[in-house]
C-alpha cells in the first residue's frame, strides 16, 4: 500500500469507517475491527493510516506486532503491546507482569489446552485501567503468527468493548489462519466487531498509485503491466521499483512508458530483485534478523553477529534507505514480512539452527526471561544438550510457571538428547512431570512420574514424584489412586517424619472424597496431633481441612465452624496460598449454610484478592460459591452474573457443570423453559471429573428434579431425589449432603403416597436443625413437620425462621404452603393474605413458574390473589435494575473503572464487567458515558458515592 499525500491510494471506504469508530470510542463507545486480505495488499499500511488518525482524535495509541517465533510464548504480543515486559515497579503493567510471572502456580495442576486465565483477567484489567486514564486505542498487525493466549485476550476485550473508552483493530491474513483467529474473528457476536475486508486495487486505483510512485501517470503498456500485478500494492511498488533499478521506465511529457513484451516477474522474484542490489555485509545482518524475527532489538542482532554496533547500524540504515526495513527507532521491523520470508528461505536450516542457538546464547548472558530463550532453543532444535539441558535445570522453575506447555517442549526434547545414564536425566524426568501436570495433562504426570519413581528408588526424588503422583491423581478424580501413593509413600523406608505426616494427613483428604468418613476423621485426628508435634502448617491444614468438612456433614454445627476457622487461621505465609485457597472456600460455604452472610462475604471477598492472581480451579469455585450465596439469599441476578463469570475458567477447571445447573436451576424457577433445557444439557454433557466438583453435583440433581416438576412428571422427580437421598453422589453420603433437600422430598413423598419416607426426611431436617440451630435448619424443619401434620402454624413458624436467614425462596413457599392448609380449614381470607405474601416475594425473584403453581394449587381450593400491588413486570428499563445493578451503575457515574468498582464492592472485576454488560442492555445503550449521564440526570444533581449495603 502506498501513500498519494496524506491518504491512502483506494481505501477512501475503510480510512472512513475507521475514522469513524475511533471517534465513538473517543466519545466513551468503544469498537473493534479486524482488517482482513491477502499479503502485500496494505493492511499495515492502512492500520498505520487509522492509528494516525485515532491519535489526533485523542486516543493514546499502543501498538503491537505479532511475531511467527513468538506463538509459542503465551501473552507475547499483548504484553509486548501494552509493555509489561519492561515496566517500572509499581506502575500498572509491573503488576500485570507480576501475575504474568506465575511462581505461585508452579507445580499446581493446570486444565489440558487452557489458557493461563489468571494472567488473562491481569491483562484485561490493565487495559481497563488505562482506559480509565483515557481512551485508548490497541493497534495488533499479523494476528495470523499471534499466540492463542493474547488472542484469548483480545477475544474477551471485544466481546465487551463496548463497556470502555476503546478502540481495537487487528489485522490478519485469512492464509495461514490458526483456529484461534477463527475464533476471535467468527466466534464474536456480529454487533462486536466490524470486519473489512481488503480486496485488490481496481484498474483507476492502480493507475493513481503508479502516478504516485513514479510521479508519473503510466502509458497503456505501462498499466496494462501493472494491472497484471492482480490489484496488489505491494506487487506494483515493486514491480515499478524494479522497474526503476533496469532503467526500463521511459517518460515521455508527464507519461511513463516501457517496451512492448516487457514482462511482469512474480512477486517472490521482484523481492529478490530488490535484494540483489545489497551490498553483501547489509544482506548478512538482513538474513540474520530475518531468523531471529521481525521485533529484535540492534543489540540482539550485535549479540548474534558479535560485530562493532556503529557498523551494524550503517547495515540497518542502508536497509532502511533500500525500502527491505521500516525506520521504527526501536527494533529491526521489515517493511513487509514477504520480504523477510524471501530472506529466511535463503537461509540453510543447519544455519538457521546455529543462529538460534547464538540468539539464545545472547539472551541467556543478557539475563532475558526464560521463554524469550526457549523458543530459540525450540526453534534450533539441537541435536546434544551442551547449551539445552544446563539451561533447563536452571530455568525449568520459572519456564514451567510461566510457559508450561513450552517447558514441556522443551524438556521433552532435552530427554531425547540426554542419555538416561547420565544424572542429570531423573531430574530432567521430575521437571517434564511438573510440566505435564501444570499443562493439566494429568495422567501423562501420573505415567511420568512412576516411570521416574522406578527409575530412582527409595531415597533422593523419592518423596517428590510421590507428591506429583498424589496430585495428579486426585485432581483428575482419583482419590483412590491418590490414597493408594500416600500409603506407599509412609511405608517408604527412606520417609523423613515431615513427609509422612502430611502424606498420612492427605490421605484423611483422599479418603473423606471417597466417602469413607470414619476412617478420614480418625486418620485425619491422627495426623492433627503428629502435625502439632512437629510444627507443620501443610499437614495440619489438611487434618483441619477433613475433621472440619466430616463433622459439618454429620453434625453441622458451631464446633463444626470451629473446626473450619481454625484451618483458616493458617496462613499463606505458612501453607501453600492454593491451600490457603481451598480452606477458605470452604470455609465460606460452611459461612453460608449456617446463615452467617457477612461472615461468609468477607471471607469470600479475602477470596477474590487471592485467587484472581491464582487461578486455577480456584477462580471458578470462588465464583461458584458467590452464586449459590447469591441465590440463596434471592439475589438471582447477581448468581446468574456470577455463573457467567466462572463458566470460561470453569470448562477448563472442571467446575462448569455446577455452574450450568445453577443457572438451568434459575431458569426453571423463572419459567425460562427453553433458557433451562439449553443450560442442563451443557451441565449433563460438561466432562466435571475434578474431585472439587464432587461436592456440587447436587446442583444438577436439584435442577433436573425441578425440571421433572415443571414437565408435570413429580414422580419422576421423587424417585431421582429419593434414590439419591439413599444411595449417595458418587462417593458421598446422600442423607448428609442432601438434607437440605428434605422439604422438598417430604412435598413429594406426601404426593406420591410415601408417608413413612415424608417422616424419614421430617427426622433428617430435624436432626440436622438440632445440631446447628440455624434459621434456615430450623425453617427446614418446622416446614416437613407441618407438611406431615398440614399445621398452617408451623408453616409460619418456618417462613419466620426463612425470613432470618434470609431464604425468600423458601419464605414464599411456606407462605403458599400455609396459605393452602388454611384455604382447605374454610379460612379463605387469611389464606388469601398468605398467598399474596408469597406471590410478593416471588415476584421479585421473577419466579414466574412458581407463582402459577401456587397460583393454581390455591385456585384450586377457591382462593384467588387480593389486590395486585405493582410490579415490573418487564426485563427493560430503569426499573428492570438490581440493587446491586444501581450500586454498579452509581460507580460507572463517578468514573470508576471496573477493577475499582470490583475492589469497592468486594466482587471480581469480571462480575463487574456482567452487570456493566446487563445494565447497559436492559437500559439499551451502548456506552458508560450513556449511563453515567442518566445516573446524574436521575440524582439530579454531580453523583453521589453510591451506598455499598
Amino acid at each position: 500500500m502506498e501513500f498519494l499525500g496524506h491518504r491512502l491510494v483506494g481505501r477512501d471506504a475503510e480510512e472512513a469507517k475507521l475514522s469513524a469508530l475511533a471517534a465513538a470510542a473517543a466519545r466513551g463507545s468503544g469498537q473493534a475491527a479486524f482488517i482482513v486480505g491477502e499479503a502485500g495488499l496494505g493492511k499495515t499500511a492502512l492500520l498505520r493510516c487509522a492509528a494516525a488518525g485515532a491519535e489526533r482524535t485523542g486516543l493514546k495509541v499502543v501498538w503491537g506486532l505479532a511475531r511467527e517465533l513468538d506463538r509459542a510464548r503465551p501473552f507475547a504480543l499483548i504484553s509486548a503491546c501494552l509493555g509489561v515486559g519492561d515496566a517500572p515497579v509499581g506502575s500498572l503493567q509491573a503488576r500485570a507482569g507480576d501475575v504474568l510471572r506465575g511462581e505461585a502456580r508452579y507445580g499446581l495442576p493446570g486444565a489440558s489446552g487452557s489458557v493461563d486465565f489468571a494472567t488473562v483477567e491481569a491483562m484485561i484489567v490493565l487495559v481497563e485501567e488505562m482506559c480509565a486514564q483515557g481512551p485508548l486505542a490497541l493497534f495488533l498487525d499479523d494476528l495470523q503468527w499471534a499466540d492463542p493466549a493474547s488472542l484469548w485476550v483480545l477475544r474477551r476485550l471485544v466481546s465487551s468493548v463496548g463497556q470502555l473508552p476503546l478502540l481495537v483493530v487487528g489485522a490478519f491474513r485469512p492464509v495461514p489462519r490458526g483456529v484461534e483467529v477463527d475464533l476471535l474473528s467468527r466466534g464474536l457476536g456480529a454487533g462486536d466487531h466490524t470486519v473489512l475486508e481488503l480486496g485488490p486495487l481496481d484498474a483507476s486505483a492502480v493507475s493513481l498509485l503508479v502516478a504516485g510512485v513514479y510521479g508519473r501517470a503510466p502509458g497503456p503498456r505501462l498499466r496494462r503491466l501493472c494491472e497484471g500485478a492482480a490489484g496488489n500494492p505491494l506487487y506494483v511498488g515493486e514491480l515499478i521499483a524494479a522497474l526503476q533499478r533496469e532503467g526500463a521506465i521511459t517518460t515521455h511529457g508527464t507519461v511513463a512508458e516501457v517496451a512492448a513484451g516487457c514482462p511482469a516477474p512474480p512477486l517472490p522474484m521482484l523481492i529478490t530483485h530488490r535484494l540483489a542490489y545489497l551490498r553483501d555485509e547489509v544482506l548478512q545482518v538482513l538474513r540474520v534478523a530475518s531468523v531471529l524475527g521481525t521485533g529484535c532489538t540492534v543489540r540482539d542482532l550485535a549479540a548474534v553477529l558479535g560485530g562493532p554496533t556503529h557498523v551494524l547500524l550503517t547495515s540497518i540504515a542502508g536497509a532502511e534507505a533500500a525500502g527491505v526495513l521500516a525506520d521504527t527507532g526501536r527494533s529491526i521491523v521489515f517493511r513487509h514480512d514477504l520480504v523477510r520470508q524471501a530472506l529466511y528461505d535463503a537461509v540453510p536450516g543447519s544455519v538457521r539452527s546455529m543462529l538460534h542457538i547464538r540468539a539464545a546464547h545472547a539472551l541467556i548472558t543478557a539475563g532475558a526471561v526464560p521463554e524469550r530463550v526457549a523458543v530459540h532453543l525450540l526453534e534450533a532444535a539441537p541435536t546434544d544438550g551442551e547449551l539445552l539441558v544446563p539451561w533447563l535445570l536452571r530455568s525449568a522453575l520459572q519456564l514451567t510457571a510461566r510457559a508450561p506447555a513450552l517447558a514441556l517442549r522443551l524438556l521433552g526434547a532435552a530427554l531425547d538428547v540426554t542419555d538416561p545414564a547420565d544424572p542429570r536425566y531423573d531430574e530432567l524426568r521430575l521437571h517434564h512431570a511438573v510440566a505435564q501436570l501444570s499443562s493439566g495433562l494429568l495422567a501423562e504426570a501420573e505415567e511420568s512420574a512412576r516411570i521416574a519413581l522406578a527409575r530412582v528408588g527409595e531415597g533422593g526424588l523419592e518423596f517428590v514424584l510421590r507428591w506429583i503422583l498424589v496430585q495428579a491423581a486426585f485432581a483428575r478424580g482419583r482419590p483412590d489412586r491418590a490414597l493408594a501413593e500416600t500409603r506407599a509413600a509412609c511405608r517408604s523406608a527412606g520417609v523423613s517424619p515431615l513427609d509422612a505426616v502430611r502424606f498420612h494427613a492427605f490421605g484423611g483428604v483422599c479418603l473423606f472424597a471417597l466417602g469413607r468418613l470414619a476412617e478420614a476423621g480418625a486418620v485425619a485426628a491422627a495426623a492433627r496431633r503428629a502435625a502439632a508435634e512437629l510444627g507443620d502448617g501443610t499437614a495440619l491444614a489438611y487434618a483441619f481441612q477433613v475433621l472440619a468438612a466430616k463433622r459439618f456433614l454429620e453434625a453441622p454445627d458451631f464446633e463444626a465452624l470451629e473446626l473450619a476457622r481454625q484451618a483458616s487461621r493458617l496462613t499463606p505465609e505458612t501453607i501453600h496460598p492454593a491451600q490457603w485457597l481451598g480452606l477458605q472456600l470452604a470455609l465460606a460455604n460452611c459461612y453460608m449454610d449456617l446463615d452467617l452472610i457477612g461472615d461468609a462475604a468477607r471471607t469470600l471477598a479475602g477470596v477474590r484478592e487471592r485467587a484472581e492472581p491464582l487461578g486455577g480451579v480456584f477462580l471458578p469455585w470462588y465464583h461458584l460459591s458467590c452464586a449459590l450465596s447469591a441465590f440463596h439469599g434471592g439475589r438471582w441476578q447477581d448468581a446468574i452474573a456470577e455463573v457467567e463469570a466462572g463458566l470460561d475458567p470453569g470448562v477448563h477447571f472442571a467446575m462448569s457443570r455446577a455452574l450450568q445447573a445453577l443457572a438451568g436451576l434459575i431458569a426453571v424457577h423463572q419459567g425460562r423453559r427453553a433458557d433451562a433445557q439449553a443450560h442442563l444439557a451443557d451441565a449433563s454433557a460438561a466432562q466435571d471429573s475434578g474431585t472439587v466438583a464432587w461436592f456440587y453435583e447436587y446442583v444438577l440433581l436439584c435442577a433436573e428434579a425441578l425440571m421433572d416438576e415443571a414437565q408435570g412428571h413429580p414422580e419422576r422427580a421423587y424417585s431421582r431425589l429419593a434414590h439419591s437421598f439413599d444411595s449417595g453422589i458418587g462417593h458421598l453420603p446422600g442423607e448428609l449432603i442432601l438434607s437440605f433437600l428434605t422439604p422438598d422430598l417430604v412435598r413429594l413423598a406426601l404426593g406420591q403416597g410415601d408417608p413413612v419416607g415424608a417422616q424419614r426426611y421430617a427426622q433428617a431436617a430435624r436432626s440436622r436443625a438440632e445440631h446447628s440451630g440455624a434459621p434456615y435448619h430450623l425453617g427446614d424443619a418446622h416446614r416437613c413437620q407441618g407438611l406431615i401434620d398440614q399445621d398452617p402454624e408451623l408453616m409460619l413458624q418456618a417462613a419466620r425462621q426463612y425470613r432470618e436467614a434470609p431464604r425468600p425462596l423458601s419464605e414464599a413457599h411456606a407462605y403458599t404452603d400455609a396459605a393452602e392448609m388454611l384455604a382447605m380449614r374454610g379460612q379463605l381470607c387469611d389464606a388469601r393474605v398468605l398467598l399474596d405474601q408469597g406471590l410478593a416475594i416471588y415476584g421479585r425473584l421473577d419466579a414466574a413458574w412458581d407463582a402459577a403453581r401456587a397460583t393454581s394449587r390455591l385456585r384450586a381450593v377457591s382462593v384467588s390473589r387480593g389486590t395486585r400491588g405493582p410490579r415490573n413486570s418487564g426485563r427493560l428499563g430503569w426499573e428492570a435494575l438490581t440493587v446491586t445493578e444501581r450500586i454498579v451503575a452509581g460507580h460507572v457515574a463517578d468514573g470508576h473503572s471496573n477493577p475499582e468498582t470490583a475492589t469497592r464492592m468486594c466482587i471480581s472485576r469480571r462480575t463487574v464487567s456482567t452487570h456493566v454488560s446487563n445494565i447497559l442492555r436492559k437500559l439499551g445503550m451502548t456506552s458508560r458515558v450513556e449511563l453515567a449521564t442518566e445516573v446524574i440526570r436521575r440524582n439530579g444533581s454531580a453523583p453521589q458515592p453510591p451506598a455499598e449495603g
